[in-house]
């Protein structure tokens, strides 16, 4: 963490994170509205209905790979060899990749920044990038801060591994 101040950990904008989801993880977006969905829009996890800004569906074998921890990085050579041979699917046949796919929703209070974000599947390294797209830990009691910003260094870490963490620095989704 020493050579990345807080400064540099803002909250990144729904756009920002629409594109990175879109272009980086090359997800399906889907309308919360989509009845096809209806039964994971239910999970009390979920943010408030009003606030959502995006539903997506990860499904691609690669990036699943990358998130999971079984590639590297983005810029591995495995991951380059794996994506060219990766299964693409239309957002109409979404519904047959939701038993292993990652369910994403992220919401903003305000409808320009990321305030919340849900994962539907097993992604801590998702986890990591958009806890790290939420902006530097504040609290009022130092406890609890110090507990959030130690997780929150774990997470620069791991997408520092993963070789993206400048991506979300430098806004390049």
């Amino acid at each position: 963490m020493d050579k990345y101040n807080s400064e540099k950990f803002v909250p990144k904008k729904i756009d920002f994170i629409d594109k990175m989801i879109m272009n980086r993880f090359h997800a399906i977006r889907l309308k919360k509205s989509d009845t096809r969905i209806g039964h994971l829009m239910d999970d009390p996890f979920l943010p408030p209905y009003n606030t959502i800004c995006g539903i997506y569906c990860i499904y691609r074998k690669s990036i699943l790979e990358v998130l999971s921890g079984k590639i590297t990085s983005f810029n591995s050579y495995k991951f380059k060899t794996n994506f060219s041979s990766d299964k693409l699917i239309e957002e109409e046949d979404f519904e047959d990749v939701l038993d292993f796919a990652i369910f994403v929703v992220i919401s903003s209070e305000d409808s320009e920044y990321i305030s919340h974000y849900f994962i539907g599947g097993d992604s801590e390294r998702l986890n990591s990038i958009l806890n790290i797209c939420l902006g530097y830990p504040q609290a009022e009691n130092q406890k609890i801060l110090n507990n959030t910003l130690k997780h929150f260094n774990k997470d620069i870490v791991a997408v520092e591994n993963m070789e993206y963490l400048d991506n979300i620095l430098n806004e390049h989704p």
